[in-house]
């Protein structure tokens, strides 16, 4: 494999994809360059076809049909990442500036957006029912603070307080001295009117929202290391991707399943806790002339709930466990028991049965990874979609890349472990 090649095809895919529904679309794209058709119009399947479906521009699911078709692998990854959500009602005036109403989309620290320059992404329908697409990286926004001076009370505080979400309102627009309107909220309307058609009320019926305005880049003397916003999880969507579109006649049949809402619970119709799979799994079933049982298919299959986990860092090593936690640079980790705090609360674990199955992939073909934690124990715990997957009774274990800097405008990853990612999938899909 040519290293740099796949790193900024990796690259590439970060940029099209800020948010779940441009994601939603590159991958959609990838996956009709590649022959992929949708669901809808399959008749009945042979080995090796390959089809895909798309919920409500937010999730995807895809599939190559295996030598073994009553026998599904899947791989389970989100493609949202934390942002800031536009209120239904977002401007407001405040003396002569124009300030954004945020609203935030997973869990983050309210600093971290502060002072960095933001985009703007979404859809927005008009009243007369045109979809209107905005993506703005020029101009771009952002979420002011005092400074240093004036912040002596300020920096006394506890980090959640001394900036806190509800402080999360950007700047949208400054009247000045050549305005001849009164305020500045009707000036920015007006040119929303001008430019898109937009009027106050049709924010109502808007997805948009604000996320950092930076690029994939290197770090790093040696440029061993990728960062970027959103690799949380779009690294294992991409590597996950990829996997797919290299089967050409697997032994089962290869699934991906590329889902929103992770970030916020997996609550929603375009979430892993919705009932997505299971009826992609009825219309696959029903597409057989003896159809097979959906709810025995899902129960038999094996799975990997494709996911990050946090590597260690240098600067706050009382944070993880001495040795039990993963290292950027040394592969793939395979997380046992997923992100589970104290009491394994919340978490899917896998049983040894199955990771002696994912060992045995990872032996036989020579892939770098280690076994690891989110934390220290009673430090705090995370969530992924491998309990919303285990549910039909499959095996299934979390699997991914650990990242620095997880959920902030720059998370960083390592491009060796980016490797070792798509080898476990590639290999998880063809054996």
């Amino acid at each position: 494999m040519d290293t740099e090649k796949f790193v900024n095809m990796y690259k590439e895919f970060l940029h099209e994809s800020k948010t779940e529904r441009l994601c939603s679309n590159t991958i959609v794209q990838q996956l009709q360059a590649d022959g992929f058709v949708d669901l809808a119009t399959m008749g009945q399947p042979k080995t090796g076809n390959r089809f895909y479906t798309v919920i409500k521009g937010k999730t995807v699911l895809a599939a190559v049909v295996g030598a073994q078709p009553q026998k599904l692998r899947i791989i389970g990854s989100h493609i949202d990442s934390p942002k800031l959500d536009l209120k239904c009602n977002p401007f407001y005036d405040k003396e002569n500036m124009l300030m954004i109403s945020l609203h935030d989309y997973g869990m983050i620290k309210p600093y971290q957006w502060v002072n960095t320059p933001l985009e703007l992404h979404g859809i927005i329908f008009l009243r007369n029912g045109k979809e209107v697409d905005i993506s703005l990286d020029s101009p771009v926004f952002s979420i002011s603070d005092i400074p240093p001076h004036v912040a002596r009370d300020q920096m006394k505080q506890p980090m959640e307080e001394g900036f806190n979400v509800a402080q999360l309102n950007a700047i949208g627009g400054c009247l000045d001295g050549n305005d001849k309107q009164v305020s500045i909220g009707e000036k920015i309307l007006a040119l929303l009117k001008e430019t898109y058609g937009i009027e106050k009320d049709d924010f109502a019926c808007a997805d948009l929202c604000l996320l950092p305005h930076n690029e994939p880049m290197d770090v790093g003397f040696d440029k061993a290391l990728i960062g970027a916003y959103g690799q949380d999880d779009r690294i294992c969507a991409f590597t996950s991707l990829q996997a797919l579109l290299g089967c050409k006649e697997p032994k089962k049949t290869a699934v991906c399943f590329f889902v929103d809402k992770e970030e916020v619970a997996s609550t929603g119709d375009t979430s892993a806790q919705s009932f997505a799979l299971r009826n992609f799994a009825r219309r696959y079933c029903s597409l057989f002339k003896a159809p097979y049982d959906a709810d025995n298919l899902l129960e038999q299959a094996e799975a990997l709930s494709a996911d990050v986990t946090t590597a260690f860092d240098p600067n706050f090593p009382d944070k993880f466990d001495a040795t039990n936690h993963a290292c950027l640079g040394k592969g793939i980790v395979i997380e046992k028991a997923g992100a589970a705090g104290s009491g394994k609360f919340r978490a899917n674990e896998a049983r040894a049965e199955y990771m002696q199955v994912i060992r045995t992939i990872l032996a036989e073909n020579n892939i770098s990874w280690q076994t690891g934690a989110l934390a220290k124990l009673g430090i705090g715990g995370g969530g992924t979609i491998a309990p919303f997957l285990s549910r039909y009774g499959l095996d299934c274990v979390d699997a991914g890349p650990c990242l620095l800097s997880m959920h902030s405008p720059f998370e960083l990853s390592s491009k060796f472990d980016l490797i070792s990612t798509y080898q476990l999938y590639q290999q998880f899909f063809l054996s």
